[in-house]
């Protein structure tokens, strides 16, 4: 049992290190190998179930120790209640985990590469449970630890990230297999063959992808600002620097204005002021708007004017010096924008000022100005579902504005934004991100980088970009393949145990 634990947490580690910011993203190729074969040793499924919960639990221990910065740091609890909060999060997680090697035990254990099979599945299925169930965590989906590897990442546009996670569990599944099965002769090149075939082809055809894809001809004739003003969440939250706030976000609109950009973007919520009902506010910004014809869109709270009570964390578009309208985040932060069960969580109310006062917004619908803006706010940029939606309704640019500050020193911040590069994939879509204090990017349609502020840094960067039209297969289908996964793992869990009853 020892050995099985140890395989298991070796599992874990593999895991957290593909991601930042280790960032060694090959090691996802491998990092199921040890827990597969402690669910090989395992005695019952219940063994089995553990050794997965703790695989995954020692992952997100690993990958996401910045919560307790946010829980105790700007939530306002103790440093030790944090840690239990953050403990708490990682042991529920780590059940994900456990279904999935429970799964495995059940459909899998013997020599049958037929079964083995349906693993890659199973992880699929697990982790599209993981980003809807309750409020649902799509953080760090295995796919985004390819980001990085440009010719492998161009399948997300095909199927998705639930397909991709297939793809990536594949060699870890043949190697268990062969070390389980110990085949030969035909048996062993047949299911070698075919593995490098598809590996070569998953491959190939995502070089020649990357290479085709983002190659418009021409130089951009639109430059979009992405201002990076570095404003901390104590100097937002002190009242007194109110003023200088809205003068330092002036003064780089108009910087931005000089150098010729056609739109500027403010990162979310920066000037702790509401805009609809902030009369200096909103008329200082349709007035530059009007006077340089520019687009601005920046983040503000939205106000329901029957009803003062209740508010909206949302996106604004100031087009032709008229506010055209406002995109009002979807999914909201739990325990940060709202409580989720506000009675049995209510020591939570301490973790935001004014928690629990946001509503979910409801259309998902782009924003139109000079082009068809994408929006997501911040933390609902993980949600493939959101800018998907939006480009089936005409958006031809992504624009994701976040405030980052939170997570400033940890690995949240690249976390983030590793995932949003998934989105620009999926979409074939630029994604043009603004962030508070970093990082703000431009994101070409393959998922590349092609300009970055990093954290900390006050800046703007101007992005070039050409608006798209293209519709991927991921953007017209949708989850296909996640719902395909699930159908697939059920029928077969039910096929197993019925040949065991």
């Amino acid at each position: 049992m020892i050995r099985n634990l140890s395989l298991a947490a070796i599992a874990g580690v593999l895991f957290a290190l593909s991601f930042p910011n280790v960032a060694i993203g090959w090691l996802m190729f491998i990092a199921f190998i040890p827990l597969f074969a402690a669910i090989a040793r395992a005695k019952s499924g219940w063994q089995a179930f553990f050794l997965g919960w703790l695989s995954q639990t020692i992952a997100w221990m690993l990958m996401a120790p910045w919560v307790i910065r946010v829980m105790s740091h700007y939530g306002g609890l103790p440093y030790l209640v944090g840690v239990a909060i953050f403990v708490l999060m990682c042991l529920y997680l780590g059940i994900y985990g456990a279904a999935f090697a429970a799964i495995v035990y059940r459909i899998a254990p013997g020599t049958s590469f037929r079964r083995w099979l349906f693993v890659p599945l199973a992880w699929a299925a697990v982790e599209y449970v993981r980003t809807y169930f309750l409020t649902g965590f799509p953080w760090n989906l295995i796919a985004t630890s390819m980001i990085d590897y440009t010719p492998l990442i161009q399948f997300d546009r095909v199927a998705g990230p639930y397909a991709m996670s297939m793809l990536i569990l594949l060699p870890a599944c043949v190697v268990t297999w062969y070390w389980l099965a110990r085949p030969t002769g035909t048996r062993r090149l047949l299911v070698l063959g075919i593995t490098c075939i598809v590996l070569f082809v998953w491959w190939a055809t995502g070089l020649v992808a990357a290479k085709l894809i983002a190659r418009p001809t021409g130089t951009p004739n639109t430059t979009a600002a992405l201002l990076q003003p570095n404003i901390s969440q104590e100097m937002r939250w002190n009242s007194s620097n109110l003023i200088d706030i809205f003068k330092r976000m002036m003064t780089m609109t108009d910087d931005a204005v000089k150098h010729g950009a056609n739109i500027v973007i403010w990162p979310e919520s920066t000037v702790p002021l509401s805009y609809s009902s902030t009369d200096f506010y909103r008329e200082a910004i349709e007035s530059t708007s009007r006077n340089a014809n520019v687009d601005i869109i920046l983040g503000s709270v939205a106000e329901d004017p029957q009803e003062a009570t209740k508010l909206w964390n949302a996106a604004f578009l100031v087009s032709g010096g008229k506010t055209i309208g406002h995109y009002d985040k979807i999914r909201l932060v739990p325990f940060g924008e709202y409580v989720p069960l506000r009675k049995m969580f209510f020591f939570a109310e301490k973790l935001v000022h004014a928690v629990g006062e946001f509503q979910f917004g409801t259309k998902d619908s782009p924003l139109v100005g000079r082009f068809h803006y994408g929006p997501a706010i911040c933390y609902e940029i993980v949600y493939p579902q959101i800018p998907r939606a939006q480009v089936l309704h005409g958006a031809d640019v992504l624009v994701t504005i976040t405030n980052d500050a939170w997570y400033d020193g940890t690995s949240a911040p690249r976390q983030h934004l590793n995932q949003a590069r998934l989105r620009a994939v999926e979409t074939d879509r630029y994604l043009l991100r603004a962030g508070t204090t970093g990082i703000s990017a431009l994101v070409d349609p393959t998922g590349r980088i092609l300009e970055e502020l990093p954290m900390g840094r006050q800046g703007i960067i101007y992005a070039g970009f050409h608006p798209r039209t293209s519709i991927t297969p991921y953007v017209r289908l949708g989850d296909w393949f996640a719902w395909f996964a699930c159908a697939a793992v059920m029928i077969a869990v039910f096929r197993r145990r019925a040949t065991h009853d």
